[in-house]
């Protein structure tokens, strides 16, 4: 029966039922329900349910000829050849919910921003130290312009990584 697939398909992801509500939009009481078997989810429903799990709503219905449901994830992980800590942040990241997530990238964008700062301030460094090196006139500012005692902090700085 429905309720029983329901059941087993929450029970696969580890999710409550009011998790599972959440991330769907549907009433808890009325999906407790359709796993007592004691009503019926109307199309709407269903269909939400198929798309969370990725399932046909024939799978849902229990009827026989429906397959086994895929696992996305495992397809995914296959395909991409992740290793398994790969697939296992990937499928924590999927648990989240969709505010969770929001934050979760939001963090991920200001450590690439931070890290194309620093590599670009490592960038204009690095042309500083070579212009300061350099002995082309036509290249300003070159070593005549620099006391030897900076020219020699350039080289000595430790947090100066020329090898960009």
């Amino acid at each position: 029966m429905i309720g029983d697939t329901l059941k087993q398909l929450r029970a696969k992801r580890g999710l409550t039922s009011e998790e599972l509500c959440a991330k769907i939009g549907i009433k808890g009481g009325s999906y407790r329900n359709y796993e007592r078997n004691d009503r019926k989810p109307d199309y709407d429903t269903l269909v939400k349910l198929a798309d969370f799990y990725n399932v046909s709503t024939d799978y849902l219905l229990g009827r026989p000829d429906a397959a086994e449901p895929e696992e996305p994830l495992d397809e995914f992980a296959q395909k991409e050849h992740l290793k398994s800590l790969e697939k296992v942040f990937m499928q924590k990241y999927l648990e989240l919910t969709e505010e969770q997530r929001d934050k979760v990238l939001d963090f991920l964008r200001g450590v690439v921003a931070d890290e194309t700062a620093a590599q670009s301030a490592k960038l204009k460094m690095s042309r500083v130290y070579e212009a300061a090196r350099s002995t082309d006139p036509n290249n300003a500012p070159h070593f005549a312009e620099y006391p030897e005692e900076e020219l020699k902090k350039l080289d000595d700085d430790p947090d100066t990584d020329f090898d960009l």
